[in-house]
């Protein structure tokens, strides 16, 4: 037996690694479609492009692992029974129990191997691939000046209305007027008619006019240098519009703040709930049912101060209609019911915008708690799929009796898809607080669990799941009647 059992965990192997492949690619193409508009064209090293591809392959492998053991399982043994093994195996006195058992080991191995991919490698990755996400998004492209556009870097501002390039002889004679910067630099575009609105004082209004310049950016600095050349610097106090200033230059720098010109990764504390393992999710999950336990108390006092309050207004509004005001005028008694009921009416109007407020808080607490819940256990209940799709894997493959990759990817593309709808589904339900966290992301795994043993029943009786002879027959070009004739 165990060289049969070794037999049938090899066969796994090389099925498993192919559809591993495959998947991760579909996977890897789904993301680089999605995000090609912020990676590429801002300049961004392609080192650094690599090192987010790699970070991003973390959450893809956890996904494509159970979806690979399924693929792995159903070409294992749809060849096994398309290959007359299986039945030899049984002729032999092996029952399909005994056969499932490699598979389950094998399922075994992945579940533990990504339990623990999921809690300690998975939440690093994804909050570095975050942090990198981020700081790419932030990142402006390379500027590429076109004219009679704005170009706006706030507080300032500026356009050109023409851009030519500069022949070497104008750029020879203009390079030693230019800074250090233009050094190190491609030669730039001879920018003409340029204007430079500046709103960094938020009571001066300045606006710089030159006939021509050149503009590069500075590291160092952080910001794009413009060397300006025969212009006007014209400034206006806000509040004062009658204190106009107007100067001319024939040479002039203005510096532009630019920081998000270059890639920048900021280290941040912040975590999301994908970005943490289960430790620092029971943690939050602890913070929150203790501060959802004090405000309760809080609302407890509040509820008995208010009411002591009320009572209180009460008790004087009793006192002073039947003692101070017996001798007095019918209105006067009716306007000092009405005040008394009007101050009521407030403290019972602010009691009921701070026990909303109360509420309100309670429920977003209870919110966090589910949804670091239905994190954690969707970090547990996906490794198990692995288990899971041995159960259905091993009895489809050998009612399937094919061995094909196109077969046995559909039939796992198709369960994978059912599967991804439930949790997606469960996840949404167990948000809004409609079932617990554990059956949103367990009851997958639990129904196709109970279908694997009935698809085991099905295989012990020997019964085929899938018609192919009638499929063939159906889609033949040429039926033929009752007789047997052609049509």
């Amino acid at each position: 037996m165990k060289i049969i059992y070794r037999y049938i965990f090899r066969e796994h192997l090389g099925p498993f690694f192919f559809g591993l492949g495959i998947i991760m690619f579909i996977f890897l193409m789904q993301f680089l479609v999605k995000y090609v508009g912020q990676i590429f064209g801002k300049g961004i090293p392609l080192w650094t492009i690599a090192q987010l591809i790699v970070l991003n392959l973390a959450w893809m492998l956890a996904l494509a692992v159970p979806m690979a053991t399924l693929l792995a399982v159903l070409m294992a043994y749809g060849r096994f029974s398309a290959d007359n093994e299986i039945t030899i195996l049984k002729s032999s006195g092996i029952s399909i129990f005994k056969l499932i058992r490699p598979s389950l080991v094998f399922g075994l191995i992945l579940t533990l191997m990504m339990l623990y991919f999921n809690d300690y490698i998975l939440p690093d990755a994804n909050h570095m691939a975050s942090q990198k996400m981020r700081a790419i998004r932030e990142k402006k492209p390379t500027l590429a000046l076109e004219e009679n556009i704005f170009y706006p870097f706030p507080p300032y501002s500026f356009v050109t209305r023409h851009i030519e390039k500069s022949t070497a002889g104008e750029w020879l004679a203009a390079e030693s007027l230019l800074g250090p910067e233009y050094k190190r630099d491609t030669q730039p575009d001879r920018l003409k008619d340029i204007t430079i609105f500046d709103r960094s004082d938020p009571n001066k209004t300045i606006t710089i006019n030159a006939d021509y310049g050149y503009m590069v950016y500075s590291p160092e600095r952080k910001a794009l240098v413009f060397t300006l050349f025969n212009g006007e610097y014209h400034s206006i106090e806000i509040k004062k519009p009658d204190a106009y200033q107007r100067s001319q230059f024939e040479r002039n720098v203005v510096i532009i703040p630019a920081r998000n010109f270059e890639l920048e990764e900021r280290e941040s504390n912040y975590r999301s709930d994908r970005e943490m393992n289960i430790a620092q999710m029971e943690e939050r999950v602890r913070e929150a049912r203790q501060k959802i336990k004090k405000q309760n108390e809080k609302v407890a006092r509040d509820i008995a101060q208010e009411w002591k309050e009320i009572e209180k207004r009460l008790l004087l509004l009793t006192a002073d209609s039947s003692a101070s005001y017996l001798s007095a005028t019918a209105s006067v008694e009716k306007f000092r019911w009405r005040l008394a009921r009007q101050k009521a009416m407030r403290i019972l109007d602010r009691f009921a915008q701070k026990m909303k407020s109360n509420m309100m808080f309670i429920r977003n607490q209870e919110k966090v708690i589910s949804k670091y819940e239905v994190e954690i256990q969707k970090k547990l209940s996906i490794p198990f799929a692995s288990l899971v799709f041995i159960i259905v894997g091993v009895p489809l493959g050998i009612m399937a009796r094919k061995g094909s990759l196109g077969v046995a990817f559909s039939l796992s593309l198709g369960f994978f898809v059912l599967y991804w709808a439930f949790l997606i589904g469960g996840e949404k339900l167990a948000d809004r607080q409609f079932v617990s966290s554990f059956w949103a992301m367990w009851a997958a795994n639990a129904i196709t669990f109970v279908f694997g043993l009935f698809l085991v029943w099905r295989a012990v009786r020997e019964s085929s799941f899938i018609p192919w002879e009638r499929m063939r027959l159906f889609f033949r070009p040429g039926k033929r009647n009752k007789k047997g004739s052609p049509r």
